[in-house]
């Protein structure tokens, strides 16, 4: 059994599940999504007013997933992109597409983060490796101001996956909704006083090691 990953573990695990084992990516983001409302809705958060912050990498599309579900389940939700969406990932890039087909709107700006009683951070995920741009980082330091719950998407924006760095700026989140298994980051360091609460959701995702493993108990059964 796995007990943490590195960065770079969880991005080979991540390929070998879509390349070899052939679970679309999409289909990866849905159950991220899904197994993030689970921890919102669980009643610890406040849903009357949500914010969700969304990157261009993968984890921002992760993001646009959580804010379209949970607007199709009535509740009150503002998307907030960053970034030029030109270069978003393909992946995000076709999540915005669904949502705005399901005619969700985004924003670029928020005046007062204090006006939500919870944001979910999706902003950057574990692929992050060098410093937080100084407009996103004040953008963070806002969020953290705000003293609002934080929800983050499988590791706390501007937090090092693997060493619990911070890099430049990093939410403080009130509870880290992470897939898998749990990233080193956020087990040692920053990441000990910035994840919050950790929830370690199966999305699908196995190691070569691990599934070789379920392999061999499912042919002995």
């Amino acid at each position: 059994m796995v007990e943490a990953v590195t960065a770079q573990e969880m991005q080979r695990f991540d390929r070998y599940t879509m390349e070899e084992i052939g679970v679309p990516a999409l289909v990866l983001m849905e159950r991220a999504a899904m197994a993030t409302i689970e921890v919102l809705a669980a009643g610890t958060f406040d849903l009357a007013n949500v914010l969700v912050i969304a990157g261009l990498g993968n984890n921002g599309g992760d993001g646009v997933a959580i804010a379209r579900m949970l607007i199709q389940k009535g509740v009150n939700v503002d998307l907030l992109i960053l970034g030029d969406e030109n270069r978003a990932t393909a992946n995000t890039a076709t999540q915005l597409k669904i949502a705005r087909g399901y005619g969700i709107h985004t924003q670029n700006r928020v005046r007062d983060f204090r006006n939500y009683t919870v944001i979910v951070d999706a902003l950057f995920g574990i692929g992050l490796s060098k410093p937080v741009s100084s407009k996103l980082g004040d953008i963070i330091k806002r969020v953290n101001a705000a003293n609002i719950p934080v929800v983050s998407v499988d590791v706390p924006s501007g937090l090092h996956a693997t060493t619990g760095e911070i890099l430049g700026s990093a939410i403080r989140a009130t509870a880290t909704v992470t897939f898998a298994y749990p990233k080193q980051g956020l087990l040692q360091n920053e990441g000990l006083k910035r994840a919050g609460n950790i929830y370690v959701k199966d999305i699908g995702i196995y190691s070569p090691e691990e599934l070789a493993e379920f392999k061999q108990e499912e042919s002995e059964n």
